[in-house]
């Protein structure tokens, strides 16, 4: 196959891939192959490798899969923390033997040796200081005006958070937290757990977790140029340039730096791994804009990726409802027409006893893969299902949270001086509060003893 054609493919289809993970479930491309890739990739998969591994090994290998599973992604787990720091240690072993080994050359000094190494550097130390960052956890132990704080600047909007009580913390959670089942804590404004980090991110740590997502977008896009560059410059110091291929079956005679297949061709010949380092961080560039973009995204509607999965559910409720009312609208109207139609077959049929009651609310989770018998099906495994009616969907409630992309930006950069400003209002409530009911506890108390110094006067004129 043709390797430049194989590259300029690869990207693309990870490219794909990417957006497939990141927007596939959104209800706009509800009911199209998106949606089925998207279920496909992120629980047929899945599904289908329980139900093989049942077949193949029985209970013993149901039951180890559920341990490996639950180590892996139920528990603090450093295995991706560990496979970052090799990938830098990895990658920085080829760029010192193999690009780095060709400097000084016509394109690029000896002085990116050490502009590289440090980008490494930069990215290890944000890497650390990520790992080992507060998310803002919020205990029941806090002084009460901390837990007052939270529910102050974000306070339940009864949609997507109403009251809820964490039964393992032992208090009312404020709006956008969620207790990590992997951490075992409660988490302002949780965002996500990043296995990468093994660390969850919310309001206190998510300004660490951009930073080290720019410093890694900057090292990779750095890196991609800089290999790019080396190569370029180690073929015009090896003549690369000025060779001439040509067509013995044309005769025409053209620069081989015009066929991109036979440069790929020499490069990978001559510097396999260099060509191989240039590919991961050119993909690797990708995947970084792709998952910096996203939280940009996440920025600029006000939201968590936890509270996407919360609206993306309620939009789906509220569409699987809408179309279970159209459907029992038509059926309403079926029946009605029928018996106008014939009144004495609808009488007939209407006191003849019912198979099954139709169901008016639908199921959210999609099919599981099985046909009838318990066969795994193709269509089953791609998330197939029947096509819905198009109703008329109420809109989403109003986001509270959602302030403008520069205030939500702001609120996560400065999270200490949002919790302050909140504490003092919490504070002030609080006295407020106080004082209100003093006052009509004083009030209570006068009118008391107006009616009884009233009751006094009337006993002793009944006296007299």
């Amino acid at each position: 196959m043709d390797l430049f054609l194989f590259a300029i493919g690869y990207a693309m289809l990870t490219g794909f891939f990417i957006f497939i993970l990141l927007f596939g479930e959104s209800p706009v491309f509800r009911g199209t192959p998106i949606a089925s890739a998207h279920w496909f990739l992120t629980q047929g998969l899945c599904n289908g490798g329980e139900y093989l591994v049942a077949r193949v090994f029985g209970a013993r290998g149901s039951q180890a899969l559920d341990r490996a599973y639950s180590a892996c992604c139920e528990r603090p787990n450093p295995f991706l923390q560990v496979a970052y720091l090799a990938m830098l240690a990895v990658g920085l072993w080829i760029y010192w033997t193999n690009l780095f080994a060709l400097l000084p050359n016509p394109w690029v000094g000896e002085e990116h040796i050490l502009t590289g190494t440090a980008a490494v550097a930069v990215c290890l130390a944000f890497f650390v200081a990520a790992c080992a960052s507060d998310p803002g956890t919020i205990r029941a132990s806090d002084p009460p005006s901390v837990l007052a704080a939270w529910h102050v600047l974000y306070p339940l909007d009864g949609h997507v958070f109403p009251a809820k009580q964490c039964a393992t913390c032992g208090f009312e959670r404020p709006a956008r937290s969620k207790h990590c089942g992997v951490c075992g804590k409660c988490v302002g404004r949780h965002d996500h757990h990043c296995a990468w980090i093994n660390n969850c991110v919310g309001l206190k740590n998510i300004r660490l977790f951009l930073a080290f997502l720019v410093v890694n977008l900057a090292m990779c896009s750095y890196g991609a140029l800089l290999s790019a560059l080396i190569l370029g410059g180690e073929m015009e110091r090896r003549g690369v340039f000025e060779v001439k291929l040509i067509n013995y079956r044309t005769g025409r005679v053209v620069p081989m730096w015009k066929v991109p297949t036979k440069v790929m061709e020499w490069l990978v010949f001559y510097h396999p791994l260099g060509v191989a380092m240039f590919l991961f961080m050119c993909i690797a560039t990708l995947l970084m804009a792709a998952f910096l973009s996203y939280q940009l995204y996440l920025f600029s509607v006000g939201r968590t990726q936890y509270e996407m999965f919360k609206w993306r559910d309620l939009h789906h409720q509220m569409i699987e409802q809408a179309e279970a009312d159209a459907e029992e609208e038509a059926r309403r109207q079926e029946e009605t027409a029928r018996r106008e139609a014939d009144p004495a077959a609808a009488d007939a049929s209407a006191s003849a006893p019912a198979d099954a009651a139709p169901s008016g609310r639908r199921s959210l989770s999609r099919g599981s893969g099985r046909g009838s018998g318990g066969v795994w099906t193709l269509w089953g495994l791609l998330g197939g299902r029947k096509r819905r009616l198009n109703v008329e969907v109420p809109p989403l409630p109003r986001n509270i949270y959602h302030k403008g992309f520069a205030a939500n930006l702001w609120e996560v950069l400065m999270p200490e001086l949002h919790l302050d400003r909140a504490r003092k209002q919490a504070l002030a409530e609080a006295r407020a509060a106080k004082g209100s009911q003093k006052q009509e506890g004083e009030a209570a108390g006068v009118a008391g003893k107006g009616q009884g110094g009233g009751s006094k006067d009337r006993g002793s004129k009944k006296a007299r």
